[in-house]
């Protein structure tokens, strides 16, 4: 009986910021395992392909990381 497993991929914290800015800039994440899939969650809820992605940073999901954006004028 063969027990090998297959690692299990870990999932990471994908932040765009400068998401689709408009007025102001817009923020979006996906918790995914990699980029692409984390691309195709956002693409899901955002409802058709973004028009601008913005930066990118990609966090460890067992590290303990904040995030806001101020709205402003």
């Amino acid at each position: 009986m063969n027990t090998t497993r297959k690692p299990r991929r870990k999932a990471q914290l994908y932040v765009w910021k400068d998401f689709c800015p408009d007025y102001t800039s817009g923020i979006a994440f996906a918790l995914a395992h990699d980029e692409e899939e984390a691309r195709t969650l956002i693409r899901c809820a955002h409802g058709d392909e973004p028009r601008e992605w913005g930066s990118l940073t990609v966090h460890d999901a067992n590290k303990i990381v904040g995030y806001c954006v101020s709205g402003g004028a």
